[in-house]
């Protein structure tokens, strides 16, 4: 949506905040807004391009500037978690290190299945979510059984 001439555009705060699931400080707060096809947040800046990622803009929101050659890691791997508390300035060398370290480079549960239909993030939304059964199968293109089995954490055990 762009800004019409002689309107001021809201300020990337306002617009921001507005479309987070704000919960407990341990908590991953959800980005309610849209996902990018790997499944960070975006949203776009000012007249709405660039798109930014949610994530980095709650950090710098929050913390403050990202340092120069840095990236916006979640301590949480959720990618549509944008809790200050979870998120951490790095290298892409030491992001890649922290990823090696939690196991997640070769493994094959979840997401890293090649088969897989569904994103962790887009899974553990579906579980928040309060909609009927119907609705969530149309958006995320799943069968009602599909749902059922999220639902009651018979797949994809290891996401809470």
């Amino acid at each position: 949506m762009h800004a019409h001439k002689g309107r001021q555009a809201r300020p990337l705060a306002e617009r921001f905040w507005e479309k987070v699931d704000v919960r407990g400080e341990s908590e991953c707060w959800l980005w309610l807004g849209s996902l990018d096809t790997r499944g960070y947040g975006t949203i776009g800046a000012n007249g709405g391009r660039p798109l930014l990622r949610a994530h980095r803009v709650s950090f710098e929101l929050e913390v403050g500037a990202i340092p120069d050659g840095h990236v916006v890691c979640h301590a949480c791997d959720n990618r549509a978690c944008v809790n200050p508390r979870h998120l951490f300035a790095a290298t892409q060398r030491e992001n890649v290190l922290d990823m090696v370290r939690k196991g997640r480079r070769h493994s094959s549960a979840g997401d890293r299945n090649p088969s897989a239909k569904l994103r962790s993030d887009q899974v553990i939304a579906i579980r928040h979510d309060r909609r009927r059964s119907r609705e969530i199968c149309a958006e995320y293109g799943i069968a009602s059984s599909t749902l059922l089995s999220i639902k009651r954490h018979e797949t994809w055990r290891h996401l809470p």
